[in-house]
């Protein structure tokens, strides 16, 4: 197990490999405090302060939308809530956003003018390093036949397209429990 033990205010590594240094365990350890408070004020850690510990520590979601309104929407709301977010008004990029970023969700309007974003979920789920991603698929609630298609190919949830900004903390908790 690794560990650390404090004697006369110095970091001491405990059960750590030899290549990591008292040097590496300090910056750690003052990325973290700088972090911890700005957690404490309620802040998110700046990305300027902390670039790499910032980026590890905000989850990546990535985001397809064709119209406007909700996408923004969803995207600023998602920013808001603390992930990083890529965005893309192109379903085909998708698949290939998501094996190269490893996202922790994917959320997606579901009505395409041209396409069908249920084939690109089941491209998602039969790739075997692709599979674990949920999918978070919104569109207009009288559309029960987007709505049935989409959660038989794979999407964990899908949502009623008003309600998406407003409620998206929810949804997002629900979409991401582990079962």
């Amino acid at each position: 197990m690794v560990g650390t033990r404090w004697e006369d205010d110095r970091l001491k590594p405990v059960g750590l490999p030899a290549s990591f240094s008292g040097r590496t365990a300090r910056h750690l350890l003052g990325e973290l405090r700088a972090v911890r408070s700005e957690v404490s004020k309620g802040r998110l850690p700046s990305e300027g302060a902390s670039p790499n510990l910032s980026v590890v520590t905000r989850p990546l979601a990535i985001v397809f939308y064709e119209k406007l309104l909700p996408g923004t929407q969803v995207v600023n709301r998602l920013t808001d809530l603390g992930y990083r977010v890529t965005a893309t008004q192109t379903a085909v990029d998708v698949p290939r956003l998501v094996r190269e970023n490893r996202p922790m969700v994917v959320i997606a309007d579901l009505a395409l003018r041209h396409g069908d974003f249920c084939g690109i979920i089941g491209q998602l789920r039969a790739s075997p390093d692709l599979a674990h991603v949920p999918v978070l698929g919104y569109c207009d609630s009288k559309n029960r036949k987007l709505v049935d298609a989409a959660l038989e190919a794979g999407a964990k949830l899908v949502a009623a397209e008003q309600g998406i900004p407003d409620q998206l903390a929810q949804l997002l908790d629900h979409v991401l429990a582990v079962e």
